[in-house]
């Protein structure tokens, strides 16, 4: 099942000292029940001195084999041809009915990505939810999941 498609996202995106940074809002429902496939979001700086693409992948499911435990993996690739290196972060935030986290999120920085580079979130790009750390009756409770990244250093050129 799709939900990324552009009627169930909201964006942001902002210049930044030094940067780039997009925000995307996806409305969730029920992530205790469905496995769910988003569909790829797409970000264009736009960036003066050194214009950067990127895909985004998520991906949401129910690991079979033990029961309550979750998967929700995140992949940020960058898909331009320029060898400029440029730093990128990565922030998955889960929210609430009422606006607020739901539990902590997913983040990964890279400090020089080229084109063709990927980054993860931690534990291999996802987190497990399980009874230890996030307790999967909260997952009923997301409403929201937001994706930020943060692009720098695309505006001092490449010798850094």
């Amino acid at each position: 099942m799709a939900e990324g498609n552009p009627n169930e996202v909201v964006t942001w995106d902002v210049e930044i000292p030094n940067g780039h940074k997009v925000l995307f809002k996806l409305k969730v429902y029920r992530l205790d029940v469905v496995k769910r496939t988003f569909d790829p979001l797409e970000y264009n700086t736009q960036c003066r001195t050194i214009p950067t693409s990127w895909e985004i992948e998520l991906k949401y499911e129910r690991v079979q084999e033990v029961y309550g435990t979750y998967t929700f993996s995140v992949k940020l690739r960058r898909n331009d041809t320029s060898e400029h290196r440029v730093k990128a972060s990565l922030y998955v935030s889960f929210y609430d009915v009422d606006d607020e986290p739901a539990f902590k999120p997913i983040s990964a920085i890279k400090d020089r990505m080229v084109h063709d580079d990927g980054l993860q979130g931690p534990l291999d790009g996802e987190l497990q939810c399980t009874s230890d750390n996030i307790l999967p009756a909260l997952l009923r409770e997301v409403v929201a999941v937001e994706v930020c990244i943060r692009i720098q250093n695309c505006h001092t050129g490449t010798d850094w």
